[in-house]
């Protein structure tokens, strides 16, 4: 195994695990902020405002890491073009696009939602339609979010399940 390859595997591996865990102790973490500040009687939408600088980092963060993804997936594919010629090659291929699914989320989060998400937060208390716009936003991050997680989560999984097929 080339030095390269073996580079790309650990590259793998280091961002899907910063996709799946990072993205989901960020989820954790903002929904035990919210509901502390709104038992301390504080509006949930004042204390997701309060919380969005972290994510908004975050996404900074995890677009690195999908780009990181997208590169180690890439040598891996061109070192593996071998394998995926004929009928065994379906774990490998599941494990690519969910690794591919997982990065297109997360740069349609970090590239299209939290930037907009944090244009309308800046407008949302005084306007009416930023603070519509912010909602709507965050109700599409959860679904592009979570697609990030699972995604991530199933790339890391499908080598354990399709044995030497997947990570030879």
């Amino acid at each position: 195994m080339s030095p390269l390859y073996t580079f790309a595997r650990i590259l793998r591996l280091i961002s899907l695990a910063m996709l799946f865990g990072g993205s989901t102790a960020i989820v954790f973490a903002a929904i035990t902020l919210v509901q502390a500040a709104k038992a301390h009687g504080v509006d949930a939408l004042e204390a997701a405002a309060t919380n969005a600088p972290v994510f908004i980092e975050f996404a900074k963060v995890a677009a690195i890491f999908a780009i990181t993804l997208v590169i180690a997936e890439a040598i891996e594919i061109k070192g593996d073009l071998h394998n995926l010629e004929g009928r065994n090659h379906k774990w490998r291929m599941g494990r690519y696009f969910a690794s591919i699914a997982c990065a297109i989320c997360t740069f349609i989060f970090s590239f299209a939602i939290v930037p907009q998400m944090q244009q309308a937060m800046t407008q949302m208390k005084t306007n009416e339609t930023a603070h519509a716009e912010f909602e709507r936003m965050h109700k599409m991050s959860r679904i592009i979010f979570s697609g990030t997680i699972a995604f991530a989560l199933v790339s890391l999984v499908i080598p354990a399940l399709g044995g030497r097929k997947v990570t030879d």
